[in-house]
């Protein structure tokens, strides 16, 4: 079984002077790019015709070296997913795993907007070929060094780290959080997920 491209791989090669994707590797990860990000922004039941065009390429290249559009988003969530899990690959510490991930996401929110289009349109998502067991958000609450303190506990970070990134700059727009303070907003919002995902009911 050959691998899958993976969307953030190096440069695309392109045709001299078109800028167009050449060659199949250099056509699927355009296509894969322009799927996150149309995905990301207008939903999952963006035309396949504006991926085509948003990633310089003819439709018919996508169904030869990809597939059909359920077979697109398919690996694109995927990506996603295998994103976040390397990400917290050895980690054996749940307050350092989220703070890990909401930083991973809050560097790239067009994966916590692929989640959310999944929570509000299943129906037009294809099921992921990742098993849920393999999910970030499992690996964390098995993690024991040390462990989330209870199922509560978890369920809010877990929902900070998807949805920070989505509404991050409309939430500090309206207070007023100059941009050169963001960042460090967004670390000292990681830390105190992970203080709140360890520490111990009543404290």
């Amino acid at each position: 079984m050959e691998p899958r491209t993976t969307i953030d791989d190096d440069e695309v090669g392109s045709t001299p002077g078109t800028g167009r994707p050449t060659g199949r590797e250099g056509v699927r990860k355009a296509v894969l790019r322009a799927a996150r990000a149309q995905v990301a922004a207008r939903g999952p039941r963006v035309p396949l015709r504006d991926i085509a065009e948003a990633a310089g390429v003819n439709l018919g290249l996508i169904h030869r070296h990809v597939g059909r559009k359920e077979d697109l988003l398919s690996e694109v969530l995927d990506d996603g997913l295998r994103h976040g899990t390397a990400q917290i690959d050895g980690l054996d510490d749940a307050g350092r795993a989220l703070r890990t991930m909401l930083l991973g996401a809050t560097a790239r929110p067009d994966y916590s907007r692929l989640l959310l289009w999944l929570a509000l349109d299943p129906e037009a998502v294809p099921p992921t070929g990742i098993s849920p067991s393999s999910r970030p958000a499992n690996a964390v609450r098995h993690m024991r060094n040390p462990p989330p303190a209870g199922e509560e506990h978890l369920a809010l970070a877990l929902t900070v780290v998807y949805a920070w990134p989505v509404l991050r700059s409309e939430i500090l727009d309206v207070l007023g959080v100059p941009a050169d303070r963001r960042e460090a907003i967004d670390h000292r919002v990681a830390d105190l997920l992970a203080d709140l995902v360890t520490r111990e009911p009543g404290q």
